[in-house]
């Protein structure tokens, strides 16, 4: 992604099981979905790194990106020169989210920087540097910024995808991402070679993560729509080296607000982004980058910090925490238990086929049948509730927030009289 030379340039069917939740989309991909459906970017070296903060307690954000890990050698460091596992400001910034409840995804790589096996040719050394990520920070996912020239280098990519197929034989539960730029058309053919030496190493990449930003193809370019157009043409490609890939493969990454060519990612635009993950299954939503995620205030004019565009602090946070899996859990009679939400079916911030249920009403229902508003409930985005004869239905993560009383840009959205 290209920021400040850190950046890294539906009503569904859910079904249970003990590691995550599955969902079923309309065009038929099973996709599982859990907390690492939504999962910004954070750079964590930028000085805006409160915003993760507000975004975890304040808006119910439950995964996120960190970024970035650097191979130096055959060593790691963060962004900011200093080693992983021993990091005297990251390191305690990631304890504090993850006390929070926020799972962590680790990122190495970026615009200006590299993973390990793009560094370090000993393939020992790269296997055992990044199992220490997966033991320093308790991680079971890892990101990996290929960009540049380093999209090209197939000697690097081998020995990257020989170090995920050892650690997934040593780490079952290990999971990794591979973000790659892209343009409307997709990948390059050097982004689709990463693809094919995956399957020469004999493995699938969890989620192939499109960069769908800066396509310099014109400040009027309409991002939302450009970033749908990618994601259809990149799985196509994905499927032309392993018919495997589906949708749940698949992750859709923009840079919100102004991007580095001059265009912009609107809120509209997450809007059209995150309706078409709900209705295909897409297998990640992320974003450049919570620490942006707010407009500028005064003469700021800096990307590293804000949209540049009119919006509300961590308004891009909140339109993508809509979908399935990104904020909360699964409500069924009264209990909370991440995922989708089901016995009402709120799947992608839409509400299908009933109403959301349990909790405890607390009054206030009248002649509405949907189930009433409880101050003990949790809600996510897209639950309906009915309050003092009106619906309302939840923008995002809410509990003890009154319908009515958290005004226009609160979290409840009035549906009328009921």
């Amino acid at each position: 992604m290209h920021l400040a030379k850190w950046a890294a340039s539906a009503s569904a069917l859910t079904l249970a099981t003990a590691g995550a939740v599955f969902a079923l989309a309309p065009d038929g991909n099973a996709a599982a979905t859990s907390a690492y459906s939504v999962a910004p970017y954070v750079d964590m070296s930028n000085s805006q790194e409160g915003m993760l903060d507000t975004a975890i307690t304040g808006h119910g954000l439950k995964a996120y990106t960190a970024a970035f890990v650097l191979g130096s050698g055959c060593n790691q460091i963060w962004g900011d020169t200093l080693p992983i596992g021993n990091d005297s400001f990251t390191d305690p910034l990631i304890a504090k989210a993850k006390s929070e409840g926020a799972s962590l995804i680790i990122s190495s790589g970026g615009a200006s920087g590299l993973p390990l096996a793009w560094t370090c040719s000993t393939q020992s050394s790269i296997d055992a540097g990044y199992q220490a990520l997966i033991n320093d920070y308790g991680v079971t996912q890892l990101d990996f910024d290929i960009e540049g020239a380093a999209v090209a280098d197939t000697a690097a990519a081998a020995r990257q995808m020989q170090a995920m197929k050892d650690l997934k034989a040593s780490n079952p539960s290990l999971k990794f991402s591979v973000t790659l730029p892209v343009l409307a058309s997709g990948l390059t053919n050097d982004g689709v070679n990463i693809v094919k030496a995956a399957k020469n190493a004999g493995i699938k990449i969890d989620v192939v993560n499109i960069m769908t930003m800066d396509y310099y193809s014109g400040t009027g370019t309409e991002m939302g729509q450009g970033s749908v157009a990618a994601a259809q043409a990149t799985l196509s490609q994905m499927q032309s080296v392993d018919s495997g890939y589906t949708y749940a493969n698949l992750g859709i990454t923009p840079m919100i607000g102004k991007n580095d060519d001059g265009s912009t990612f609107t809120l509209a635009d997450a809007q059209t982004v995150e309706s078409f993950a709900a209705q295909h299954g897409v297998g990640r939503l992320a974003f450049w980058s919570v620490n942006r995620d707010q407009p500028c205030s005064g003469t700021a004019n800096s990307l590293s910090t804000c949209t540049q565009i009119s919006q509300s602090s961590l308004a891009f946070t909140d339109a993508f925490l809509q979908y399935t899996g990104g904020s909360g859990g699964t409500t069924t009679g009264g209990t909370s238990t991440g995922g989708s939400t089901t016995g009402g079916s709120t799947t992608g911030g839409t509400t299908t086929g009933g109403t959301t249920t349990g909790g405890g009403t607390t009054g206030g229902g009248g002649t509405c049948t949907t189930a009433s508003w409880s101050s003990s409930q949790i809600y996510t985005g897209g639950n309906t509730v009915s309050w003092k004869g009106h619906n309302w239905k939840a923008k995002w993560w809410t509990q003890g927030e009154e319908p009515g009383t958290t005004g226009e840009w609160g979290v409840w959205q009035d549906l009328g009289a009921c």
